[in-house]
C-alpha cells in the first residue's frame, strides 16, 4: 500500500475505536479517549487526501493548518470540518496533557457520524 491508503486506512480505523468507546463510555476518560481518536482519524484523511494530490502531509496535528493546506491546494473539505477545527484539535493535544479537560459527548457523537459519513463518501470516490 502507499502511504494515502495506508493512512486512509488507519483513519478508519481510529474512527471505529473512536464509535466503539463513545458507545461503551461510562466516563470522562473513555469519552475523551473516543475524541481522541475520531480527531485522529480525521488528521489522517486530511493527510491522505493531500498526500493524494501530491503534497507533503507532514508532522502537525492541526487540523486548521491541514484545511488551509487542501484550500491552498484548491480542494474541498467538508463544511463541518473547517467549522470546528479547534475543537477537533484540541481533541488530539489538550486532551493528552489536561486531565481537567472535557469533551462533550454530543459534539462527539455528531463528529463521529459526520466522519463515518465521510468515510463511506471517499471510499465511492476510489
Amino acid at each position: 500500500m502507499g502511504k494515502s491508503k495506508d493512512l486512509f486506512e488507519l483513519a478508519k480505523n481510529d474512527a471505529k475505536v473512536a464509535r466503539i468507546l463513545l458507545n461503551l463510555a461510562n466516563d470522562e476518560l473513555m469519552q475523551n479517549t473516543a475524541a481522541y481518536h475520531i480527531e485522529q482519524a480525521i488528521e489522517k484523511i486530511l493527510k491522505s487526501i493531500i498526500v493524494d494530490n501530491g503534497g507533503q502531509a507532514g508532522i502537525t496535528h492541526s487540523i486548521m493548518e491541514l484545511s488551509k493546506d487542501l484550500e491552498e491546494m484548491n480542494i474541498e473539505i467538508p463544511k463541518w470540518v473547517k467549522e470546528n477545527d479547534d475543537e477537533i484539535t484540541a481533541w488530539a493535544t489538550t486532551i493528552r496533557y489536561n486531565a481537567n479537560f472535557k469533551a462533550d459527548h454530543d459534539i462527539i457523537e455528531k463528529v463521529i457520524s459526520l466522519t463515518e459519513k465521510w468515510i463511506k463518501e471517499l471510499e465511492q470516490r476510489k
